[in-house]
């Protein structure tokens, strides 16, 4: 009897603890689900990328946030005041920014000096330089007093090396108020209105022009003149001694020069019209030749190179998108 007892005791305490035991498993198992899974940590969890609504109340507005593509690459920055890229064949502008603004133009003014020149110079006559031209700042050329040249041999001296002697010599030449008055009423007929003339060097800031006139000079150069186009691009020559002359060797200034695609232009710097700079171009895009000319006003100082291999850049791009 007594042993009875005691096994129906035993199968109770036995049951009881069964019971107990899925009770507490029960319990562990959910806690289980509420944690994290054993590939998570964390860490894990703050960095899961979370899809937000681009539609965000900003103010009572509502603005769309337009999510944009990263990129390592540093979004092109011209440090000009003034530019333009325009076709010298159809007249097109590809990039415009300030392009009728007026600003003062330095040097590139000889570009236009040596148009002036080939209109009113006989070019056989000799050119003799006067003290009034070496009285100019600078000894670009080192030109000397008593030599004589032919005009075209000094255009080199004007266009290559931007010889402010040999720019005063032509318009001491031709008489100076005589040769101002042609150069700025040369201007107007070839539609450069916005532009005016002070001196034939460019030195002083009164000389003053847009990118738009200069684009309309380098279009009648490119089409009526290209002789001045090509004594600008060359690289240097060697004028030979002569009964009038000693020989000067002259490099051209020009960082563009050595190009092949490089047709012509001139570069300008003073403090009032920090660095400009007007450049042609073939360039050769995917089989086809684009005659295109890039001009930059008041550049940042050390940087109208840069700009304009910028600008000839995003013209490529702009063509290849076509």
């Amino acid at each position: 009897m007594n042993r009875n007892k005691y096994l129906l005791i035993f199968c109770l305490i036995m049951i009881i603890a069964v019971a107990s035991i899925k009770d507490v498993n029960e319990r562990f198992y959910r806690v289980a689900l509420e944690q994290p899974k054993s590939s998570q940590t964390a860490d894990n969890i703050h960095n899961e990328v979370i899809e937000i609504d681009p539609k965000i109340l900003i103010d009572d507005h509502e603005k769309v946030i337009v999510k944009q593509p990263k990129t390592n690459t540093p979004k092109p920055y011209i440090t000009s005041e003034s530019y333009l890229v325009a076709n010298l064949a159809t007249g097109e502008k590809y990039i415009d920014f300030n392009s009728n603004k007026v600003f003062p133009i330095a040097s590139v003014s000889k570009l236009y000096t040596a148009l002036v020149v080939h209109h009113l110079f006989d070019l056989e006559k000799d050119i003799e330089i006067k003290q009034s031209a070496l009285d100019a700042y600078g000894d670009a050329g080192h030109l000397v007093l008593g030599e004589k040249f032919k005009p075209d041999e000094l255009l080199h001296a004007l266009l290559l090396v931007s010889s402010n002697d040999a720019a005063v010599a032509f318009a001491d030449s031709f008489g100076y108020a005589d040769f101002m008055e042609q150069m700025n009423a040369f201007a107007q007929e070839i539609g450069m209105h916005n532009t005016k003339f002070k001196d034939s060097s460019g030195l002083s800031p009164d000389n003053v022009s847009s990118a738009s006139d200069l684009f309309t000079l380098t279009r009648y150069l490119y089409t009526s003149e290209k002789g001045i186009l090509d004594i600008s691009k060359k690289y240097q020559i060697d004028i030979a001694t002569t009964t009038d002359h000693g020989s000067h060797h002259l490099t051209n200034i020009n960082p563009f020069s050595m190009r092949t695609d490089f047709i012509g232009g001139k570069t300008g710097r003073t403090e009032q019209a920090k660095e400009a700079m007007v450049s042609l171009f073939n360039q050769e895009i995917e089989g086809t030749v684009y005659p295109i000319a890039v001009i930059v006003l008041r550049s940042d100082f050390g940087e109208r190179e840069i700009n304009t291999e910028k600008l000839l850049g995003q013209f490529s791009e702009k063509i290849l998108k076509k």
